[in-house]
C-alpha cells in the first residue's frame, strides 16, 4: 500500500516537474496553432516562451521576402535610389527630336505609370513634342511590375494610350489647383531616322524613391517583383548567403532559398531560423538608426496583407511582420515582433502547412492574441500615411 502511494507521489511530482519545465505559452501554442504545425517564441531577454517543431523545416512563403530585406540593407544604403535615364542622340528643332529615345535602365522595379507621366512632363519641359526615332531600351527595365524590354508599354504611355488614369493623380499632386490635359503632354512619333553615332545626351534623368520605400511597400503588399529586384545585389544565392552568416544559433542546413520573393518550391526554414532572421534583421535596423516599423508593414495600420489582421483597438499597431502564403502547397506563415510590456520586443514564427488558408490564418491570429493578451500589447506609435511613392521620385538635372 505505502509502495504504490509513493509511486503515485512520484508520477505526479514528475507531472509536475515536466509541465514546470514547459515554456510559459507551450500550451496556447498547442491549442491556438495545433501540435503537428511550427511555433517558436522568444521574449526580449532571451526567454524561450513556446517551440513546436522548432527545427523542423517549412516553406516559409513570403516571409522569404525579409531576408531579402536583410540583404539589401547588407549591400546597399537606405537612401539608395535606382536611375532611369532618357538620352538622345538627336537634335531638337521646332520642338521635334531628330533622333530616338533612348532608355537606359538599371532595375528601378518601382517605375510605374505616374514615374512614366513624370518623365513625359520632363520631356515636355525640354521642348520636345513629337519625335522622329524609335524608344529603346538599355538594361533591365521593368516598368508597372512587368519588364518591357522593348520599350513598347513605355511609347504607349507616352502617347496617350495606356495608364490614362493615373495622369490626374501625378498632375493633382505636382500643381495642385491647376489642371493639365494629357493630350497637351503626349508625345506623337513620325518617321524613324537612321541612329546616328554622335554622343548622346540626357535629355532627363529620373531617380527612383530609397530604397526603404521600395523594402517597405513590397513587404506590405508582399510584391513578388522582390526576385527580380534581388539581382540588383546578386539573387537568391546572395540572400541565403547573407542570411546564413548573419543568422545566429541555427544550422545554416535549416535555410534554403531559391527564390528571393518567396514563391519558389524548395525554400525552407525552421520556425527557429525564421525567429534568428528578424534578429539579425533588428541588429542591421540597429546599425542603420532605423526600426521594424521602416521596412515591414504594422499589423491593423499599414495598408495591405496585415491591415485588417490584428486590427482590434487592443492588438492594433503591436506587432510588425510578415505573412507568406502559398496556395497550391496550402502553406501559411506569420512571422515578426509582437511588442509587449512583459515580454518586451517578443519574436515569432507560426508555420502552418496542410490545412485551409482561412484556418491557418485563423489559428496564427488566435495564437497572438493570445500572446499579446499574455504580455500586454504595447502598441507602436504610428505617424501619419506615407505619400505616394511617386512623390518620393525626383528629376535629376541632366549631367
Amino acid at each position: 500500500m505505502y509502495r504504490l502511494l509513493g509511486l503515485a507521489v512520484l508520477a505526479v511530482n514528475l507531472l509536475t516537474a515536466a509541465s514546470a519545465a514547459e515554456p510559459p505559452l507551450q500550451s496556447l501554442a498547442r491549442e491556438r496553432v495545433g501540435g503537428g504545425h511550427g511555433v517558436f517564441v522568444r521574449a526580449e531577454d532571451g526567454t524561450v516562451l513556446a517551440a513546436l517543431n522548432s527545427a523542423r523545416p517549412y516553406h516559409p512563403a513570403s516571409v522569404t521576402k525579409v531576408a531579402t530585406t536583410l540583404a539589401f540593407l547588407s549591400r546597399l544604403r537606405p537612401d539608395r535610389r535606382f536611375r532611369t535615364k532618357v538620352l538622345t542622340a538627336g537634335a531638337v528643332a521646332g520642338g521635334t527630336l531628330h533622333g530616338d529615345l533612348v532608355v537606359q535602365a538599371e532595375g528601378d522595379p518601382y517605375f510605374l505609370f505616374e514615374n512614366a507621366f513624370l518623365v513625359l512632363i520632363g520631356l515636355r519641359e525640354r521642348g520636345i513634342r513629337r519625335v522622329n526615332g524609335a524608344v529603346r531600351v538599355e538594361g533591365p527595365f521593368f516598368f508597372d511590375w512587368t519588364p518591357d524590354s522593348d520599350g513598347r508599354r513605355l511609347r504607349r504611355t507616352w502617347t496617350g494610350r495606356l495608364g490614362a488614369r493615373s495622369w490626374p493623380v501625378v498632375t493633382r499632386a505636382l500643381s495642385p489647383g491647376k489642371p493639365l490635359t494629357l493630350e497637351d503632354y503626349t508625345l506623337r512619333f513620325g518617321r524613324r531616322v537612321a541612329r546616328g553615332q554622335s554622343p548622346r545626351r540626357v535629355l532627363v534623368a529620373h531617380a527612383s524613391p530609397p530604397l526603404l520605400r521600395h523594402l517597405k511597400d513590397f513587404n506590405s503588399h508582399s510584391n513578388d517583383i522582390f526576385h527580380e529586384f534581388s539581382y540588383r545585389i546578386g539573387g537568391p544565392e546572395t540572400v541565403q548567403r547573407i542570411l546564413r552568416a548573419s543568422v545566429r544559433g541555427v544550422p545554416q542546413s535549416s535555410i534554403v532559398i531559391d527564390n528571393a520573393a518567396g514563391d519558389g518550391r524548395t525554400n525552407q526554414l525552421s520556425p527557429r531560423a525564421a525567429v534568428a532572421m528578424f534578429e539579425a534583421l533588428e541588429r542591421t535596423l540597429d546599425r542603420r538608426g532605423l526600426s521594424f516599423s521602416d521596412v515591414l508593414p504594422v499589423a491593423g495600420v499599414d495598408a495591405g496583407t496585415l491591415e485588417d489582421r490584428l486590427a482590434a483597438p487592443r492588438y492594433r499597431g503591436a506587432v510588425a511582420g510578415k505573412s507568406g502564403t502559398v496556395r497550391i502547397l496550402r502553406i501559411s506563415t506569420l512571422a515578426g515582433v509582437a511588442y509587449t510590456r512583459k515580454f518586451g520586443r517578443t519574436f515569432f514564427a507560426v508555420m502552418t502547412r496542410g490545412v485551409p488558408l482561412w484556418v491557418a490564418r485563423e489559428r496564427q491570429n488566435a495564437f497572438l492574441r493570445g500572446l499579446l493578451d499574455a504580455g500586454g500589447a504595447r502598441p507602436l506609435r504610428t505617424g501619419e500615411a506615407a505619400p505616394p511613392a511617386f512623390m518620393q521620385a525626383r528629376l535629376e538635372t541632366p549631367r
